[in-house]
């Protein structure tokens, strides 16, 4: 009995090494931290999928807690690469602005090229 209450108890010990052992945490590529999508670029991608002329469209951005409402959006005047005004509202912990602005497809999104007001 004194045998393999031994064993037992060597393995045991063994077994709680295993388990205590740490590895280092690796990083991939999918778990690297991404950048934050900016206020910018939200309003933006909502101009992008609005069509001019269009009613009212309400956006917000998760990671910053601002949102608001693209009020107008019209195409730009005597520019080609189908860019767009806009007027938009903003509320964020900051308080809240108004703003034209205007806004340029870029590859598969959209990018602010203008904003003024506040």
């Amino acid at each position: 009995m004194v045998r393999y209450s031994f064993l037992f108890t060597g393995f045991l010990a063994i077994a709680i090494t295993a388990c205590a052992s740490q590895e280092p945490l690796e990083i991939t590529a999918s778990t690297r931290p991404t950048s934050p999508t900016t206020d910018r670029t939200v309003i933006a991608e909502a101009v992008g999928s609005a069509s001019a002329g269009s009613k009212p469209l309400a956006w917000a951005n998760p990671e910053t807690g601002s949102a608001g409402v693209i009020e107008h959006v019209e195409t730009a005047a005597g520019q080609e690469n189908g860019c767009r005004n806009f007027t938009a509202s903003r509320q964020a912990l900051d308080g809240k602005t108004r703003f034209d602005g205007v806004a340029c497809p870029s590859g598969q999104s959209w990018k602010l090229s203008a904003a003024t007001g506040g």
